[in-house]
């Protein structure tokens, strides 16, 4: 029994030597194993880190552009808002005139709108019976002066107007108002009245 007990011990010997070979195979495969996904992994982790900051970069720049023509056009529209202040309060300083300066405005403007010489200037309520004959007269004057007729007539007409006046012969009546006129010249002068602005 001796020869098959050592044949039964160099079997389990054998075996043992070959489960600790396998055993340490396995566990160096392992080993291998998991340092290459560690590294696939570090690698993704890496990856989608940097592939993240590039689209938080990218999304970044999308909204600092985004709000940078928000704050264009607030600045614009604010701009607009202020050019459109000015001309209105230039509106205003026109119809608050010295009275005689406001007379020769109006006649000037009625007398350059005549163009027969008989219109009927016609006034905001308030113009008209302040002004309206001293307005008549003194445009009269001007197109008498210019060796042009002169039969201006004063309206009893009113219109709801701010300022200024307007001459109507027959079927065609000439805007000589004060809004007309600071329009007439807005799109001329706005440049220049920006450039003093801002």
């Amino acid at each position: 029994m001796d020869g098959i007990s050592r044949i039964i011990d160099r079997i389990a010997s054998d075996a043992a030597d070959e489960r600790a070979a396998l055993a340490e195979e396995s566990a160096a495969r392992r080993s291998e194993i998991a340092a290459r996904y560690a590294k696939e992994e570090k690698e993704a982790y890496g990856a989608a880190i940097e592939k993240g900051a590039i689209e938080a970069a990218a999304r970044f720049e999308r909204l600092k552009n985004v709000a940078q023509l928000e704050a264009r056009k607030q600045l614009l529209a604010e701009k607009q808002a202020l050019l459109a202040e000015t001309f209105e309060l230039a509106e205003k300083r026109l119809a608050e005139l010295p009275e005689n300066n406001y007379v020769e405005l109006l006649a000037k403007l009625a007398a350059d709108a005549s163009r027969t010489g008989a219109e009927e200037l016609i006034f905001s309520k308030t113009d008209g019976a302040r002004l309206g004959a001293a307005v008549t007269d003194r445009a009269n004057a001007i197109l008498r002066q210019a060796g042009r007729s002169a039969g201006l007539t004063l309206s009893s007409a009113v219109r709801d107007i701010r300022g200024g006046l307007i001459a109507s012969g027959g079927e065609v009546e000439t805007n000589c108002t004060l809004s007309a006129l600071v329009s007439q010249y807005k799109n001329e002068l706005s440049p220049r009245v920006a450039e003093i602005l801002f």
